[in-house]
């Protein structure tokens, strides 16, 4: 087992998602926004993991999750948050748990 991959608590509910390599804005502004999730699901999370080439590269703790307004992105989902800079998941590979799945959300205990 590789001391560098993802455990995640039994009593946490992460929602990942892979944030491209190339900054289009900050790191929370990408991992906020315009995801294809299930809201009623997605509003269970304790933790958003921002993950950028298989790694975690910030945690944030959801305090809302709701249905974007921007009307290019109609139907997708964004939550509001805060950085959780003291998290143990930072830095941590989500390789694993993904797999070969191209989709960019992972739902983790939930």
């Amino acid at each position: 087992m590789n001391t560098n991959e993802l455990l995640p608590k039994a009593e946490d509910r992460i929602v990942c998602v892979k944030v491209g390599k190339i900054k289009r804005e900050n790191l929370y502004e990408m991992a906020r926004k315009y995801w294809k999730v299930r809201l009623e699901r997605a509003s269970r999370a304790t933790h958003v993991l921002a993950v950028v080439e298989g790694k975690v590269e910030a945690v944030y703790s959801p305090k809302q999750w709701f249905y974007t307004k921007d009307p290019k992105h109609a139907g997708r989902c964004e939550f509001v948050g805060e950085l959780d800079l003291d998290n143990d998941y930072i830095g941590k590979s989500v390789t694993g748990l993904y797999g070969r799945s191209a989709n960019p959300v992972k739902y983790i205990n939930l």
